[in-house]
C-alpha cells in the first residue's frame, strides 16, 4: 500500500468522525421533549462539555415543527405622502438658501402624482425659484403655474421607484427585527408589489409576533402644548351643554367632588398637572374604549383643534391585566414632528445604577449626526415644555425638557404601575423596534395562518418513513444486483447521508418537507455514479483486464462523465438557491451539499475500498 491510500484513509476517518461529531447536538436536540426544543439553554444543558455548541444543529422548517405565517401588506401611499411632506420642506429651505425671499411651500395630496405647491410675495421671486428649483430638482416636472404660484409633482419613475424602495427598506427592517428574536431559520420574502411573507417555525405567541412586526416604529418626537387651555374648555363646554349620548355625574375621590362626562362605557374627566408655565390641562378617559371616546367627544364638541396642534393619546396601562389599557390620557401637540425615528442610530434596554434609580429599565437613544443636532435644538428652544415620543401615532412617554440635551444621547423612561417583569419585557420590546430601523411605511396584517403542534409530528413521521422506505429500496437494490461491490455502494450511501446531515447541521439549515425530499434524491443520484463505475469496470474486466488494473481504468474513465452529469446539476441547484425562496431553497441548500457529497463518497470512498481489497487483502476477482 502506497502512502497516499493512508493519506486517503485517514482523510475518510477525519470526515467521518467529523460528520458524527457535527451531529451530535441534533441527536440530543430531537431527545427534548417538543415543548423544550426551542428553548436554547434546555439543549445547552443536556450536551456532553466535548460536543459542538448548540446552535450546530438541524432545525424543524414550519411544515414540521409548526408556527406561525404572516402576510403583511405595506402602506405605499403613506410613505409617498411623507416623501412629498419632506419635500416641501426641502424646496422652501433649498429657495432660503439661495436667497430667495417669500416663498411657501405646501404639500398637495389629492392627486395621484403627489405633488409640492409653491408661492411667492413676487413674480420675480416666484420665476427665480421656479427656474432654480427645477433645475435641481430634476425628478420632479412643473404641472400649472399662474401669478403667485406654481405646482410640482413627482415623475412616475421617481414615485414607483419610492414605492419599490418602501418595501425593499421594509423587509430589511423586519428581517433586522425577527433576527433579533432569535428566532431559527425565519423566511421573509417580498409576495408581489407591496406584500412581505413571514414565516416563525416554533414561533408559539402569535399575539406577540403581530404586535412587533405590525408596529411601524414611526418615531417621532413632538412638543407638547402645555400651556393651551383647549380641552379644559371643551370639557367645560360639554359640561354645560352635553350633547346627545354624553352624560354628566358627579363621582368622589378622597374627600374632593368632581364631574365626569359618560360616554358608553367610558368616563372622561379633567386632570390638571402643574408645569413650569402653570397648569397643564388634560382628559383622562377611563375605560378600553377611552381612545375612541376621546376622539368623539372632541367632534361632538364642535371644537376644532388649534391651527398646528393635534391630540395624542397615551395608554394607561392596567394594573391587573396584560397588554392592555385601563384609560387614555390627552396631549395637545405640534402637529409637525420636530425629529423622526429614522435619525437613530442605537437603542438599548439598560438599567438605572444611578442614586435613586433603583435598578429601573429605561432605553437609551443614540442620534445620528444630523439627528443630535436638531434634537439639541430643539431641547434648547424648549426647555419647560415637554416633548412627546409619540411610536405609531401613540405617545409612549412625555417627559419635561429640564435643559439643552447635546452629545446625541436621550432615554426613554417607562411607566411606574408595573412589576419589575414587565417593564424589563416592556423595554426590550421598544428598543427592538427601535434598534430594528424605522419602517418607510406603515404595515398591516393581510394574512395569518398559524401551524398546530400536532401537525408536526404527523408530518416528521411520515416524511421519516417515505425517507427510511426510499432508502431501504436502494440499498436492497444494489445489494441483489452488484452483490459485493453493492455492498461497498451502500456503505459509501450511509457515509453520504452522514456527511449530508453532517453539512446541513454545520450550517444551521432548516429541515423541511422539499428538503427531505432532496435528501432522498441526492441519495438516488449517488448511486447513479456508482453504477457508472461498476458498469465501466466490468467492460475493462470484459477486455481481459486484470482486476487491478480495470479498477484503475474504470475510474479513471469515469471521472469526467460524473463531473460534467454532476455539475449541470449543481447549476441548477445554485439557481434555485440564487431566484428561490422558503422551501425551495431548502430543497436547494440539500441538493448541492448532497451532489458534493456523493461526489466525495463515489470517487475517493468506493475506490480506497477496492484498493484495500485488491491490494491489501489480495482479491484476485470481486462480484459486480
Amino acid at each position: 500500500m502506497d502512502k497516499m491510500f493512508y493519506v486517503k484513509a485517514a482523510l475518510i476517518a477525519l470526515v467521518t468522525l467529523l460528520a458524527a461529531w457535527l451531529l451530535v447536538p441534533t441527536i440530543y436536540y430531537f431527545k427534548l421533549p417538543a415543548d423544550e426544543r426551542n428553548q436554547p439553554e434546555k439543549l445547552e444543558s443536556v450536551l456532553p462539555a466535548w460536543a459542538p455548541p448548540a446552535k450546530i444543529r438541524l432545525n424543524l422548517g414550519l411544515d414540521l415543527q409548526g408556527g406561525i405565517s404572516l402576510g403583511l401588506g405595506v402602506d405605499t401611499d403613506t410613505a409617498l405622502r411623507g416623501k412629498t411632506t419632506r419635500r416641501a420642506d426641502e424646496l422652501k429651505a433649498f429657495a432660503e438658501e439661495k436667497g430667495i425671499e417669500g416663498i411657501t411651500t405646501s404639500p398637495d395630496l389629492s392627486g395621484k402624482r403627489h405633488a409640492v405647491v409653491v408661492k411667492a410675495e413676487t413674480p420675480a421671486a416666484l420665476d427665480q425659484a421656479k427656474k432654480v428649483l427645477l433645475d435641481y430638482y430634476q425628478d420632479m416636472n412643473l404641472d400649472d403655474s399662474d401669478a403667485t404660484s406654481f405646482r410640482v409633482s413627482f415623475d412616475e419613475r421617481e414615485i414607483q421607484d419610492a414605492r419599490t424602495k418602501a418595501v425593499d427598506q421594509a423587509l430589511k427592517v423586519i428581517t433586522n427585527r425577527v433576527d433579533r428574536w432569535g428566532v431559527t431559520e425565519p423566511i421573509i420574502t417580498k409576495r408581489g408589489k407591496d406584500e412581505i411573507q413571514v414565516q416563525l417555525p416554533g414561533f408559539k405567541d402569535p399575539a406577540r409576533a403581530k404586535d412587533l412586526l405590525g408596529k411601524t416604529a414611526q418615531l417621532e418626537f413632538k412638543i407638547a402644548d402645555d400651556k393651551g387651555t383647549y380641552f379644559a374648555d371643551l370639557f367645560q363646554r360639554l359640561l354645560g351643554a352635553p350633547p346627545e349620548g354624553v352624560k354628566v355625574e358627579t363621582e368622589s375621590e378622597a374627600g374632593k367632588t368632581n364631574q365626569v362626562l359618560v360616554l358608553r362605557t367610558s368616563r372622561v374627566s379633567l386632570g390638571m398637572e402643574p408645569t413650569t408655565g402653570g397648569l397643564s390641562p388634560y382628559l383622562i378617559a377611563m375605560g378600553e374604549q377611552g381612545a375612541d371616546a376621546l376622539a368623539e367627544l372632541v367632534a361632538l364638541s364642535g371644537m376644532p383643534l388649534p391651527e398646528g396642534r393635534e391630540m395624542g393619546i397615551e395608554c394607561i396601562p392596567s394594573k391587573y391585566k396584560k397588554n392592555s389599557c385601563e384609560g387614555y390620557r390627552s396631549y395637545l401637540l405640534n402637529a409637525k414632528a420636530e425629529l423622526m425615528g429614522d435619525a437613530i442610530v442605537d437603542a438599548r434596554a439598560l438599567l438605572d445604577q444611578g442614586q435613586g434609580g433603583g435598578g429601573r429599565p429605561y432605553v437609551a437613544l443614540n442620534f445620528d449626526a444630523n439627528g443630535a443636532h436638531v434634537f439639541e435644538r430643539v431641547t434648547g428652544e424648549n426647555v419647560g415644555n415637554r416633548m412627546a415620543i409619540v411610536l405609531d401615532g401613540t405617545v409612549n412617554s412625555a417627559p419635561v425638557i429640564q435643559a439643552r440635551i447635546g452629545g446625541g444621547r436621550a432615554q426613554i423612561t417607562l411607566g411606574s404601575n408595573k412589576n419589575y417583569q414587565e417593564l424589563i419585557q416592556e423595554a426590550n420590546d421598544l428598543a427592538l423596534v427601535l434598534k430594528a430601523g424605522a419602517l418607510p411605511a406603515p404595515v398591516t396584517i393581510s394574512e395569518e395562518r398559524t401551524v398546530g403542534a400536532s401537525l408536526g409530528p404527523e408530518l416528521i413521521q411520515r416524511g421519516g418513513f417515505a425517507v427510511a422506505f426510499g432508502v431501504l429500496l436502494v440499498v436492497l437494490f444494489v445489494a441483489i444486483y452488484y452483490r459485493v461491490s453493492g455492498v461497498i455502494v451502500n456503505i459509501a450511501l450511509l457515509l453520504n447521508a452522514l456527511i449530508v446531515l453532517a453539512a446541513m447541521a454545520a450550517f444551521n439549515a432548516t429541515l423541511t418537507l422539499p428538503g427531505i425530499a432532496g435528501f432522498v434524491l441526492t441519495l438516488g443520484m449517488a448511486v447513479d455514479s456508482n453504477v457508472l463505475i461498476n458498469e465501466r469496470i466490468r467492460e475493462e474486466l470484459r477486455l481481459g483486464k486484470t482486476l487491478r488494473t480495470a479498477i484503475e481504468a474504470g475510474y479513471d474513465r469515469v471521472f469526467w462523465t460524473i463531473f460534467d452529469s454532476n455539475l449541470t446539476t449543481l447549476f441548477a441547484g445554485f439557481v434555485l438557491l440564487s431566484y428561490g425562496s422558503g422551501p425551495v431553497r431548502g430543497f436547494a441548500v440539500m441538493l448541492i451539499v448532497g451532489i458534493l457529497a456523493s461526489m466525495f463518497t463515489a470517487l475517493v470512498v468506493t475506490r480506497l475500498v477496492f484498493e484495500w481489497l485488491v491490494v491489501g487483502r489480495g482479491w484476485k476477482s470481486i462480484s459486480l
